[in-house]
């Protein structure tokens, strides 16, 4: 693709808004530093942060997954989460140009868009199970100084589980995520490691039907996870 090509999708690239297949286009140009992208890109965040500054003010950047998450969840039917997301995308795509620029190693490079690109999906996917009217919120932990946030599920399919103050764990140990049906034995939803703060957005394609499982928990267990809970769950959040 030549660059008037992709004069009009550098902005939509900023947003994280751009599909795939072009977002991969213009990620080929950057990793060869070409400066006529980098450029139109340090353009567009500029656009973008404007974008963002119209959101409500939020505090940057440890906790600001969670914070977006959280304003989509309760302004569903609002586009204020776009200005939220906007600023997200800025975020990672400005952290992404600094790594070109001081770092001559491609592999970093490499794992920097590597990095943004499954933050971004991820988001996306949270993002789709917020839209849908039927996902229920249960919030937990209200206290800044213990484990808290918030978990969203769907009975057609979506789990996400939002946690702050998450306590770090030894590098063989991992998080893993549960659910426990009405009867019988708790089922995994996959295995997650928090940021260095102790924060984790998870999400998962799996239906959660509060009529057929009545909590979502957190328990600490091996490096790639068990087939059953091995330890005392650190976190149960009822959903009736």
């Amino acid at each position: 693709m030549t660059h008037a090509e992709m004069e009009e999708l550098y902005e939509l690239y900023a947003l994280g808004l751009l599909e795939p297949e072009l977002s991969t286009e213009i990620e080929q140009h950057i990793e060869t530093h070409c400066t006529h992208c980098l450029s139109r890109l340090s353009a567009a965040l500029e656009v973008t942060a404007a974008m963002a500054g119209m959101a409500e003010e939020v505090k940057p950047p440890a906790r600001l997954r969670e914070r977006v998450i959280a304003s989509v969840a309760r302004k569903k039917h609002s586009q204020k989460w776009l200005w939220a997301f906007s600023g997200l995308a800025a975020a990672t795509a400005a952290l992404l140009v600094f790594s070109i620029y001081t770092s001559s190693e491609s592999n970093r490079v490499r794992d920097e868009l590597a990095r943004v690109r499954g933050e971004r999906n991820e988001l996306r996917a949270a993002l789709e199970v917020l839209s849908r009217s039927d996902t229920r919120t249960v919030q937990f932990g209200r206290a800044e100084n213990v484990p808290h946030g918030r978990v969203l599920v769907n009975r057609g399919g979506g789990l996400v589980f939002v946690g702050s103050r998450l306590p770090q764990l030894a590098a063989n140990r991992t998080y893993q995520l549960w659910v426990i049906p009405n009867t019988g034995n708790p089922e995994s939803s996959g295995v997650f490691q928090p940021n260095t703060a102790g924060d984790s957005v998870t999400v998962s394609g799996r239906a959660v039907d509060p009529a057929q499982y009545k909590a979502v928990a957190v328990s600490v267990e091996p490096s790639g996870g068990s087939p059953q809970p091995t330890t005392t769950p650190i976190l149960v959040i009822p959903l009736g």
